[in-house]
């Protein structure tokens, strides 16, 4: 087996158990915070698990094109496993800003009938910040391997982490704002987060498509 085609392997294998790890941490806690959110009445927690919810979703499409490149891989065809990666990194961006959207139009639907919020309960602060570590955890070990194996799809998928940790910290404002007195804070929480969510997808989706336009001049001129 050539050095290339065993390099390839080894980052193809190295992603796989990324995305394996941040399925399962996502599950855990995407379960808790909606679970939580809905029982501790925060708008903020809700829309911070239905964006832990599309990180799963996310995590499903980086597994899925790392078993389609698994041939590429095989085959030392390593333009082919970067053509499957930028396009696991748009549907990524696409599925970020969708997901913000509907947070942000769905909290300023809330936000009208402020009046009849019930104050959150203190679980939800608990649930969020235990996110802000977990997610922050997630972000640094994907991140690590994103640099070893060079994988531009683990680097979308570790500012997807990312951007969860910011949210749940803006969620965590929110919350204490509520216990406060605030009521509109944790509803005001939900719509910054998605607004965040849209623009990291939006972020991410231009740098995709750069990456895919520059790629083939620079290989073009190195032959």
């Amino acid at each position: 087996m050539s050095s290339t085609s065993e390099h390839g392997r080894e980052k193809h294998d190295a992603a796989f158990k990324a995305a394996q790890v941040s399925v399962l941490l996502n599950a855990v806690l995407m379960t808790m915070q909606i679970v939580i959110g809905w029982l501790a009445y925060s708008d903020g927690l809700l829309a911070d698990g239905v964006h832990t919810l599309a990180d799963l979703a996310a995590d499903g499409m980086v597994l899925a094109v790392l078993r389609l490149s698994a041939t590429a891989v095989r085959r030392s065809a390593n333009d082919q496993y970067d053509r499957y990666e930028t396009i696991g990194s748009l549907l990524i961006s696409f599925l970020l800003i969708a997901t913000g959207m509907e947070t942000l139009w769905s909290s300023l639907g809330h936000a009208v009938n402020v009046a009849s919020a019930s104050s959150v309960h203190a679980s939800a602060l608990v649930v969020a910040v235990f996110v802000i570590v977990a997610k922050e955890a997630l972000f640094r070990y994907i991140m690590a391997v994103a640099k070893r194996t060079r994988s531009t799809l683990l680097v979308a998928s570790a500012w997807h982490a990312r951007s969860d940790a910011i949210s749940a910290l803006i969620a965590a404002v929110g919350i204490l704002g509520s216990m406060a007195g605030l009521a509109i804070s944790d509803r005001l929480a939900a719509a910054v987060i998605g607004v965040m969510i849209a623009r990291i997808g939006v972020n991410l989706g231009w740098k995709a498509v750069k990456d895919s336009f520059g790629r083939p001049a620079s290989e073009t001129a190195g032959q």
